[in-house]
């Protein structure tokens, strides 16, 4: 079968359409997410396949608008990174080359997060890395300065009203003790 030009050219934009199209069931979203400390390491026991690290660990409270509450736990994780010196585990930093102290810290971190409630409830599981900005105070002494993570939705527990979502959020500042606004999208097919 040989196709004109005008029905290539159409074939070509409908292709090319595709990706935005199979986008299209992601929807902006924000919010406000808190981190308490949490002694009994719950994280360890839901799923996350990286114990926590130094058992630092959390609850989370999570509020996105549009959407029903939802609550888990957290855990921050040592995991291989690579640069070009080589492999690492995070904890990490990035080493100011002038003073060569640290001028920010990196870390990784897992959670485990049930949204909605009774059938409805799904468990969404994540892979998180914060950046954390390292201050110097007069007396040499650090502190944390701007702080970011990005949040990336690894599966669910295939269950309940998300139980295909997909999608990525991003919390600005620091959200232990303390509520921090989160940004992001959440895709559903």
């Amino acid at each position: 079968m040989k196709l004109s030009t005008p029905a290539k050219i159409l074939a070509s934009l409908l292709l090319g359409a595709l990706p935005a199209l199979a986008s299209a069931a992601c929807v902006p979203v924000m919010g406000t997410v808190k981190l308490v400390p949490d002694a009994s390491c719950a994280i360890n026991a839901l799923g996350s396949q990286v114990p926590a690290y130094q058992n630092q660990c959390f609850s989370v409270a999570l509020s996105l608008l549009g959407f029903p509450s939802a609550s888990g736990y957290a855990g921050v994780t040592a995991e291989p990174l690579a640069g070009l010196a080589g492999t690492t585990a995070t904890p990490a930093a990035v080493i100011n080359p002038v003073t060569q102290l640290p001028r920010q810290s990196i870390q990784t971190a897992r959670s485990a997060v049930s949204i909605g409630s009774g059938a409805y409830r799904t468990t969404l599981y994540t892979n998180d890395v914060i950046v954390a900005q390292v201050t110097y105070n007069a007396d040499g002494s650090t502190a944390v300065g701007a702080v970011t993570e990005q949040i990336l939705i690894t599966g669910t527990d295939g269950k309940g009203a998300y139980s295909k979502v997909t999608g990525n959020l991003t919390v600005l500042g620091n959200s232990i003790g303390t509520s921090a606004n989160v940004t992001g999208k959440l895709c559903l097919p």
